[in-house]
């Protein structure tokens, strides 16, 4: 009985793992809570199931694979081939966290055929192993992560020595309990299912607040997202109704210039005309693309480059549907022109000029941002929404795209390309 009891901690341990490594690379699919509890619970009793029955280790672990390929290709955002490598390399990690705590156990004089056998000792490096396991998928994780709300390697640094103090415990366990054959004390069990448990709260809870931290990080860029849409709309308004009071006097001006004409002022007539020049100048300064939603945020942007004296030359050749959430688009082209933006202020007002481009061709989006430069640029958070360069290529990840940037020729350029296949289209705007 205390078997089973340790056995079904350990492989709530294990389905922990299994979320924290794939949400961590791929991201949860959207789908409905009864559905996700009747694949987890499923999976969680097979997996039970596997761990106690008396078993081949090579057909456990065949079996584990499989078992891990088919909830990561149902509840993740993977495709079959995706699944299967991303299996592959968990159950890897886990084999080799066992190989360690092995080896390690060997070291210290432990038979590994002892560590074998069900009773104490068996309990014992089933715990470590499950924890140095906890260690390495951590890690893997952070490397992998394409979910911002992930946990990054400097975050999860406290979190190691906590995990080395509970293996140094484990470890201390083998001193203190005899590695009786085919009985197991359930002091040692509750112990570790503690100890497994602790961590696992710890883990859990640290990466809720660093979700909650990015859905908060997110609204706020939502709402920023409303305000530069709202802000646009107005400026298209105003601009609709002063190109009509334009046209409505246009025909009084051109009367008037004639009349001058006529009477040989030419000085006035010239002052008439610059008088209208002037007026449809003025105009055009809203951006217009098909999308509505990338005019928004362009107009946004080049408005805070022109009211810090900066010149913007802009190409965009872009459908209605571009296939890339408002989100990202923000991030994307709100972050690189705030590091242009920066880098421009230090120029001479001759100088300050930010070129920028973004095309489509089929599925593949082309967005390309140069600006004067004096050294390079730092991966640095942005100035105004807080998030900087790294959160940029986080965002091109998402569309399986490429990001380069650099300084040449006192121009730095940052060019990206967003590939977004129908399939990869949907899961970013569920996302």
């Amino acid at each position: 009985m205390n078997y089973i009891f340790f056995e079904t901690a350990t492989v709530l341990i294990f389905c922990l793992l299994v979320h924290i490594f794939f949400n961590s690379w791929f991201g949860l699919r959207k789908i409905a809570y009864s559905k996700v509890a009747i694949f987890v619970t499923a999976y969680f009793l097979l997996q039970l199931a596997i761990s106690i029955l008396p078993l081949n280790p090579i057909l456990r672990a065949g079996i584990s694979y499989f078992l891990v390929l088919v909830i990561a290709r149902v509840l993740y955002k993977t495709t079959r081939i995706s699944a299967a490598y991303g299996a592959l390399i968990f159950m890897v990690l886990a084999v080799v966290a066992e190989y360690l705590c092995l080896l390690f156990l060997s070291s210290f004089g432990f038979d590994a055929d002892i560590l074998m056998v069900h009773g104490n000792y068996r309990v014992i490096y089933i715990a470590l192993a499950r924890t140095v396991h906890f260690v390495v998928v951590l890690f893997a994780a952070s490397i992998l992560r394409k979910n911002r709300a992930t946990l990054s390697l400097k975050q999860i640094a406290p979190l190691f020595p906590c995990l080395l103090i509970s293996i140094y415990i484990t470890i201390i366990f083998f001193s203190l309990f005899p590695g009786v054959d085919g009985d197991i004390s359930l002091a040692l069990v509750f112990a570790l299912v503690g100890l497994l448990y602790i961590n696992g709260v710890i883990i859990f809870n640290t990466q809720s607040i660093k979700s909650a931290t990015v859905k908060i990080e997110e609204q706020k860029l939502a709402n920023h997202h409303y305000e530069m849409q709202k802000q646009y709309y107005q400026n298209v308004i105003q601009d609709r109704e002063q190109t009509r009071a334009l046209w409505h006097d246009l025909n009084k001006y051109v009367i008037a210039i004639e009349a001058l004409v006529g009477l040989k002022e030419n000085v006035q007539a010239i002052g008439e005309y610059e008088q209208i020049r002037q007026a449809f100048g003025e105009l055009g300064n809203i951006v217009d693309t098909e999308n509505s939603i990338l005019n928004a945020i362009l107009h946004y942007n080049i408005k805070q480059a022109k009211s810090n004296d900066i010149s913007v030359e802009l190409s965009a050749f872009v459908s209605s549907d571009i296939s890339v959430s408002s989100v990202d688009l923000s991030v994307i082209i709100g972050n690189t022109f705030d590091n242009a933006i920066e880098e421009c202020i230090l120029h001479e007002s001759a100088a300050r000029k930010i070129t920028a481009t973004i095309t489509q061709q089929n599925n593949m989006i082309f967005y390309e941002i140069c600006n004067p430069c004096m050294t390079v640029p730092q991966e640095k958070k942005g100035r105004i929404r807080g998030y900087g360069l790294e959160t940029v290529r986080q965002c091109v990840e998402k569309y399986n795209g490429s990001m380069e940037h650099g300084a040449s020729s006192g121009q730095y350029r940052v060019s990206i390309r967003l590939n977004c296949p129908q399939e990869t289209i949907h899961e970013a705007l569920e996302g």
